[in-house]
């Protein structure tokens, strides 16, 4: 699995590309579900999009970076040496993807580059976010997060078992159709899993220490246009979660900008729709997903 995805339109065109940057899962997966997303039905004219996973899923012995600012200036060094060496730039990610891509812009724009849009699919500032009381608190979260990932994936019975290789569910070996998962598809199916509760637990952990002014001077100012699509329905919480954190994520998600400054940028504006955050590409969601988009690209 290489890093960067081509996810749809024509790796030749003349339009600037997309680049979307994974969740806490790591992977660009979700992004494959969108509609298209250029104002014409001819491929040869199509504007290319993408999405960067992350390496750990594709490179051996992978460290995973200790903080936002780290991912981004890789992934930032991967982008200009594997797919695009300079601007203009369109940056955008959900939930932790549109944290990492503020970041990218920033450092894009010291290295005296165009940033056209960044634009954030329900993310939150994390700046806004209180460190972890302690280990068992970081764990229940992450947890959680890891098994809500699985669910939405088709594979709760992996959330319990997927670091543990001695106990693997029945229901993992078989396949939608009914048909049995060969040893090795089994293997690669719980070594993904595996590799994915390491990646949000590693995640959760760079969100919860960034510290205020770290993603963004307070009074600086990243010279590039913002759009925010937030969701309206708010998400239940992970049940163990401590009260003070339960009320700060609550608090973040009512906020209507949710925590960002709009100073820091050109321009801030603020798309609402009517959806949870974890269902964002869900069937029911993601047609108008792909409309608003298409919309905030009609002038990149």
């Amino acid at each position: 699995m290489e890093p960067i995805l081509h996810i749809q339109g024509d790796a030749h065109s003349s339009l600037t590309p997309l680049i979307f940057i994974h969740a806490v899962s790591g992977l660009a997966w979700p992004y494959m579900a969108l509609g298209n997303l250029s104002n014409t039905s001819d491929p040869a004219r199509s504007r290319p999009v993408y999405g960067i996973s992350s390496p750990v899923y594709s490179v051996s012995r992978y460290t995973l970076p200790p903080s936002l600012e780290e991912i981004a200036k890789e992934y930032v060094e991967r982008l200009q040496s594997e797919l695009q060496p300079h601007g203009p730039y369109l940056l955008g990610g959900w939930s932790m993807g549109g944290m990492i891509a503020v970041k990218m812009a920033e450092i894009l724009q010291a290295k005296k580059e165009t940033v056209q849009q960044v634009i954030l699919l329900d993310s939150i500032n994390p700046e806004k976010y209180p460190a972890f009381v302690n280990e068992e608190e970081h764990r229940i979260i992450a947890d959680g997060l890891f098994t809500n990932v699985c669910q939405a994936m088709g594979m709760a019975d992996l959330a319990d078992n997927s670091d543990d290789e001695d106990n693997r569910s029945d229901a993992s070996e078989a396949s939608d159709d009914g048909s049995t998962m060969s040893d090795e598809e089994d293997d690669n199916l719980h070594r993904l899993f595996s590799t994915m509760r390491r990646h949000i637990h590693a995640s959760t952990l760079s969100i919860a220490s960034t510290e205020p002014g770290k993603l963004l001077p307070p009074n600086s100012v990243c010279h590039t246009n913002v759009t925010l699509v937030k969701c309206t329905q708010l998400s239940e919480t992970v049940p163990a979660l401590f009260s003070a954190r339960q009320r700060c994520i609550r608090r973040c998600a009512l906020h209507p900008t949710l925590q960002w400054r709009p100073q820091n940028f050109d321009r801030f504006r603020t798309l609402l729709i009517d959806a949870r955050h974890d269902s964002l590409f869900d069937e029911e969601h993601v047609e108008v997903v792909t409309s608003m988009l298409r919309q905030i690209l009609e002038s990149c």
